[in-house]
């Protein structure tokens, strides 16, 4: 039987640690990555006349990702009780795929907006 020395445990937990660690940053980088192009697409799409009715809409797309996660942040943390982390884990980094592939595929803003708060909904 092998014996495992003390500097390979050390990195089998450092390793264990860090790949959940590099899952749940995804999320912030999907939050936020939206917020340097956000004023151009929503021009884009055509449904505000002056600047001011632009920064609204950008409100609405970057916020409704805030507010779907928040409202799906205990089924999230329940259903992780029940199935265990990895899998909430491994469905919440599909989710921000999904999202962010159809935010960046979208040609309105309805579709931008509900991009977004998939996003926030399956990231909870």
């Amino acid at each position: 039987m092998a014996v495992l020395g003390k500097s390979s445990l050390v990195f089998s937990h450092g390793v264990l640690t860090a790949v959940p660690a590099l899952c749940r940053i995804c999320e912030p980088i999907a939050f936020m990555s939206i917020f340097p192009y956000a004023y151009y697409m929503v021009r884009s799409f055509g449904v505000a006349t002056s600047k001011a009715e632009i920064s609204l809409y950008v409100g609405m797309i970057t916020s409704s990702f805030a507010f779907a996660e928040c409202a799906s942040g205990i089924f999230w943390g329940r259903l992780s009780d029940r199935i265990g982390r990895k899998k909430v884990l491994l469905g919440g980094l599909f989710g921000t795929g999904l999202s962010m592939l159809l935010l960046g595929f979208s040609k309105s803003f309805p579709m931008a907006l509900i991009a977004r708060a998939l996003g926030g909904l399956l990231n909870g």
